[in-house]
């Protein structure tokens, strides 16, 4: 079967190896890269193969890439605010970072039904949970901690799947996409799920992670049997490690759980934390769950006094090398 091609266009050398080398180096999906700086050479390439997508400068548009086998065009605009190039061609910012420019690629060929694009080798991920009935104790921090530091050796995805994760303020910074709109994409049953998520994950240093939800609501109406359909799909997508930071809003939480290879659960010493402590342990009894029991981790951190920085430098603080001892 011939393989999915995308071809960038322009006659600026180092701006075209520039995408072509942030491409080849994430490769989020199976799709070969060319670059072209001489519209000849471009011409033959495309009278023996049909090319998907093609990235354009504007400058360079001509007729004769009108008539080339081409599945889409996408123009390379000097513009910041176009959004079509006048003959209907959607139009890309030329010089906004490298990573949305991949997104936006990566945006079409989900939503493209005559195109099938698969991963780049099947080696599914190892799900991590962390997930505890304890509030206040250092959830979150934990499970981004050590994503960050799973993430300089293993190819490593971050998902949050709390009610109230304030990842827009922690971040300053609003998402166009997010989990909410993978849920959505998984229950319509299309076919390049691997390209969707390449369109929505983020990068905080060198962890990715998926933007969260919104709104709790929508994360209160995932089905215990979609929320399995979405982490095999992701799980089937090249990661090495999966970490998801799971909260309350989750219906029947332990299928989840189940999932796991390890579930990591943060805990504290007072009274009443051990109280819910022993009530959560009681009820994974009832559930017939003591698989959860057997694969859970219970972590009673000391107190750090370095974790009010930007949550990118969360592997360079105390708990960072409490995450790398632990790991050791």
């Amino acid at each position: 079967m011939a393989k999915n091609v995308m071809a960038v266009y322009d006659t600026d050398e180092e701006y075209v190896m520039r995408l072509m080398n942030y491409f080849s180096e994430t490769r989020p999906v199976d799709i070969e890269i060319q670059g072209f700086t001489d519209l000849n050479y471009l011409k033959d390439y495309a009278g023996n193969r049909q090319l998907d997508v093609l990235l354009v400068q504007d400058t360079e548009m001509c007729g004769d890439i009108e008539e080339m086998k081409i599945g889409k065009i996408m123009v390379l605009s000097e513009g910041e605010y176009e959004t079509e190039d006048g003959k209907g061609h959607k139009t890309i910012y030329k010089y906004q970072s490298t990573e949305n420019i991949v997104r936006e690629v990566m945006c079409y060929y989900a939503e493209e039904p005559t195109v099938h694009i698969g991963v780049v080798n099947s080696t599914r991920g190892r799900l991590i949970g962390v997930y505890s009935p304890v509030k206040r104790s250092l959830k979150t921090s934990f499970a981004l901690c050590l994503g960050q530091i799973l993430s300089h050796s293993r190819k490593t995805l971050y998902i949050d799947i709390e009610d109230y994760h304030g990842f827009n303020a922690i971040l300053n910074q609003n998402f166009m996409a997010d989990i909410s709109d993978l849920l959505f994409y998984i229950q319509q049953s299309k076919q390049n799920f691997p390209c969707k998520l390449a369109s929505v994950v983020q990068r905080l240093g060198p962890l990715d992670f998926i933007p969260p939800a919104i709104s709790p609501e929508d994360l209160k109406q995932v089905s215990p049997e979609d929320w399995m359909h979405f982490l095999n799909e992701v799980l089937a997508c090249n990661y090495d490690y999966v970490i998801v930071d799971i909260g309350d809003s989750v219906r029947e939480v332990t299928g989840i759980l189940e999932a796991c290879e390890t579930v990591y659960t943060p805990v504290r010493e007072d009274f009443i934390s051990r109280a819910k402590l022993e009530q959560y342990e009681t009820w994974l009894r009832i559930m017939e769950c003591e698989a959860v029991l057997e694969k859970t981790e219970k972590l009673s951190f000391p107190f750090f006094n370095d974790l009010e920085g930007s949550p990118e430098n969360l592997e360079n603080t105390s708990l960072g090398d409490y995450v790398r001892r632990m790991l050791e």
